[in-house]
């Protein structure tokens, strides 16, 4: 193999590795005997969507799949300068969960900084849903990415270019 042919091969591999596991072992573990995944949101990580982000991501960039019938917890840390909140929502602008019991406390009011909360949903339900903040104007300021149910064998996390 030539020096070109090994370079491009490599630069291949580089940009397709961030798709297929962005965050993976970092935000997304599972087990697949188990039919658990461990989902960790940390909303406000850095200055990106000036600040209305999970784990650096908004605007719907960050995609997660999880299969049918799946055992979901997640875990929220605010690390941002305002409240935050983590939910499971049907679509924009919903303030209910999708799943019982698919939200941090008080979503609406949200976590203080430096706090956490943990919450454990099934996924029981194929289809497309948001992973939002419910605190007022946080969506707006399009603090949501994207949870699809169904449609995979194990969990996978990837960041959705352009949007």
């Amino acid at each position: 193999m030539t020096v070109r042919r090994a370079l491009a091969a490599t630069a291949a591999l580089l940009l397709l590795a961030p798709a297929a596991s962005a965050g993976a072992g970092r935000w997304l573990t599972w087990s697949s005997a188990a039919r658990t995944a461990s989902l960790t949101l940390v909303a406000g990580y850095n200055g990106a969507n000036n600040g209305f982000n999970f784990d650096g991501y908004g605007r719907g960039r960050l995609l997660v799949q999880v299969p049918l019938g799946w055992r979901v917890t997640v875990t929220c840390t605010n690390a941002g300068s305002m409240r935050h909140s983590c939910a499971i929502v049907r679509g924009p602008m919903t303030a209910v969960p999708a799943f019982t019991g698919a939200a941090t406390p008080d979503p609406v009011l949200g976590l203080e900084k430096g706090k956490s909360a943990r919450f454990t949903f099934t996924a029981s339900r194929a289809g497309t849903y948001r992973i939002a903040c419910l605190v007022p104007g946080h969506e707006e300021a399009r603090m949501w990415d994207v949870l699809v149910v169904g449609g995979v064998k194990r969990p996978t996390i990837q960041t959705r270019p352009g949007f």
